[in-house]
C-alpha cells in the first residue's frame, strides 16, 4: 500500500465514524425542531454503523479517534436498547393479573392496505380471541373481510380513509359504555370507551403520517388536545410511525399520562420478512401506551401475518372504581 493510499484510508476511518455521529447527536434534540426527531428515529441503526465504522481506525493506530467514537456510539445505543420481553401467559390458564381482577386481551396491527394474506389475520384472531382490536390501514379491500367477523365483535368504529391505505378501526367483543359515543379524530385516531365487566377504559386506536418534513408533527398538535381532556384508563395503540425514543411518543404520553406496556419490541421491516428478522434489526414503529389503572399490562410480539408490521398482543386488567355516569369528556371530545 503506497503512503498515498494509506492517507486516504486513514482519513476515511475518521471522516465516516464524525459523519454517522452527527445525524445521532441531532437526534437528541428533537424538541429544537422536529427536523432533529426525524434523525431520533433511526438512532439505533445510526449508533451501530458509527461503532462498526469506528473499527478501521483502531487497525490504523488512532486509538483515541476510535474509542471515542465507538463509546459515543454505544452510549447513545444503550438510551434505545429495549428491556428483554416478559414472558407470555399461558393461553390455556385463565389469568388473573394483580388484585384478582380478570385478564382482557387486545390485539393491535396495522393490516397493511395490499395484505395478500387476509385469511392469515382471520386465523390470527380466531385463534387469540382478542376481547378489542385496534386496527390501522383498515382500507376498502379489509373492510368486507372484516365483515366476516362482526358478529363476534358487533361494536364497532370506523373511521374516515386516507387515501387508499385507510383509516383505524376499533373492533370490540364488549360493548361501548352506557351514555358514551365513539368518534373518530379526522383519520388519525379512534376513540371509544369500552365496557369491561363494569370497569370501562378508554381504547384508543392511532395511526399517525410520517416523521418531518411529511405531517406528523402537525398530527400530534392536532391529537394532543384530546389527550390532555380524557379521564380514567386508557390504552393507546396503534402505528405511530415513530420511535419510542422520540418527541413524537413523548409529546402523546405526557398529554395522555400514560406509558409503554411492558414487552414492547421493534415491529416494522420490509413486508415479507421473517419475525425473528424484524425484532432484531426493525423499527419500532408501533407501540401500546397505558395509564396507571390499567393494571400488569404484559405486550407478546407475535408472528407476522402478511403486513410489514408485526401483530402485538397485550394482556391487562383494569383497577380502581369508575366512577358514576359517563364520562363527558369521552361523550362528546369536539365540544
Amino acid at each position: 500500500m503506497t503512503t498515498k493510499n494509506r492517507s486516504w484510508l486513514t482519513l476515511a476511518a475518521v471522516l465516516l465514524p464524525i459523519l454517522f455521529s452527527v445525524p445521532l447527536v441531532l437526534g437528541f434534540f428533537g424538541t429544537i425542531h422536529p427536523v432533529f426527531d426525524s434523525f431520533a428515529h433511526f438512532r439505533m441503526h445510526l449508533a451501530v454503523m458509527m461503532a462498526v465504522s469506528a473499527v478501521p481506525a483502531l487497525f490504523f493506530g488512532l486509538w483515541r479517534e476510535g474509542l471515542m467514537a465507538i463509546v459515543l456510539a454505544l452510549t447513545a445505543l444503550a438510551t434505545v436498547l429495549p428491556s428483554a420481553p416478559a414472558p407470555a401467559a399461558d393461553a390455556e390458564t385463565p389469568a388473573q393479573s394483580v388484585g384478582g381482577q380478570p385478564e382482557y386481551k387486545l390485539l393491535q396491527l396495522n393490516l397493511r392496505y395490499d395484505n395478500s394474506y387476509p385469511d392469515e389475520v382471520l386465523r390470527l384472531i380466531a385463534r387469540e380471541s382478542p376481547d378489542v382490536l385496534t386496527l390501522q390501514e383498515v382500507s376498502k379491500d379489509w373492510r368486507p373481510k372484516l365483515k366476516a367477523i362482526e358478529a363476534r365483535y358487533p361494536y364497532n368504529l370506523y373511521c374516515p380513509n386516507r387515501s387508499r391505505i385507510g383509516g383505524v378501526a376499533i373492533l370490540s367483543r364488549r360493548p361501548f359504555a352506557l351514555g358514551t359515543t365513539a368518534q373518530c379524530v379526522g383519520s388519525l385516531i379512534g376513540l371509544a370507551r369500552i365496557d369491561f365487566g363494569g370497569r370501562s377504559a378508554i381504547i384508543t386506536a392511532i395511526h399517525l403520517d410520517w416523521p418531518w418534513p411529511f405531517s406528523q408533527p402537525r398530527n400530534v398538535a392536532t391529537i394532543v388536545p384530546y389527550f390532555e381532556r380524557l379521564q380514567g384508563p386508557m390504552i393507546i395503540a396503534g402505528d405511530f410511525n415513530a420511535a419510542p425514543w422520540s418527541q413524537t411518543v413523548r409529546n402523546i404520553a405526557n398529554a395522555s399520562k400514560a406509558h409503554a406496556a411492558e414487552g414492547l419490541q421493534p415491529s416494522w421491516f420490509a413486508k415479507g420478512a421473517p419475525g425473528f428478522i424484524t425484532r432484531w434489526i426493525g423499527l419500532p414503529l408501533d407501540h401500546i401506551l397505558v395509564s396507571e389503572r390499567i393494571i400488569n399490562p404484559q405486550v407478546e410480539t407475535l408472528d407476522p401475518v402478511g403486513s410489514d408490521h408485526l401483530p402485538m398482543l397485550l394482556r391487562f386488567s383494569i383497577g380502581g372504581i369508575d366512577d358514576a355516569g359517563p364520562d363527558q369528556q369521552t361523550v362528546m371530545l369536539a365540544r
